[in-house]
């Protein structure tokens, strides 16, 4: 039996979770989109399966500490993807609405946001429809993120496992 490392796989879902980061905030200082809360809510999960990757490409394969990893990026992708959707959702019924509420101002209270503040602050309105990029919105390239690290995940816990064979 030999062991196929997850490392490379881990570190594609890493960069994948630091590409979407610098691209929401590339869009947010360059076109003056500015993210709402639900935007917000998708860059915490990208932050928590940024972490969760890296964790995994940095534990042994079998330690408690592996299999932690393995779950907090599986719940950041999964928060992560069901807020994309509701975005998605959101703008395609524009009678909803989740403007300046409570969510906003909770996650503007947040006591690290005022050390990144370009990157956590929430002052969009959820509703509000930016120009497509390759004719999609910009939730829905973060749902497609979201749907990729799932791949990405899937197979990195299975590329840990033992292969029997040589192939």
């Amino acid at each position: 039996m030999r062991y196929s490392s997850a490392r490379p796989w881990a570190f594609l879902g890493f960069s994948i979770s630091v590409g979407a980061l610098a691209a929401a905030l590339f869009f947010q200082i360059s076109k003056e989109w500015f993210p709402c809360p639900l935007c917000i809510v998708q860059r915490y999960a990208y932050v928590v399966t940024a972490l969760g990757f890296l964790g995994i490409a940095s534990s042994s394969r079998g330690s408690i500490f592996s299999r932690l990893f393995v779950l907090l990026t599986t719940t950041g992708f999964l928060a992560g993807a069901g807020v994309a959707f509701y975005h998605v959702w959101v703008l395609s019924n524009p009678m909803q609405t989740c403007g300046v509420d409570p969510l906003q101002n909770t996650l503007n209270a947040l006591p690290w946001v005022q050390y990144w503040s370009d990157m956590f602050t929430a002052d969009g309105l959820c509703t509000e429809e930016y120009p497509p990029l390759l004719g999609l919105s910009l939730p829905m390239w973060s749902g497609i993120g979201f749907l990729v690290q799932g791949l990405v995940l899937l197979i990195t816990v299975r590329a840990r496992r033992y292969v029997r064979g040589s192939w």
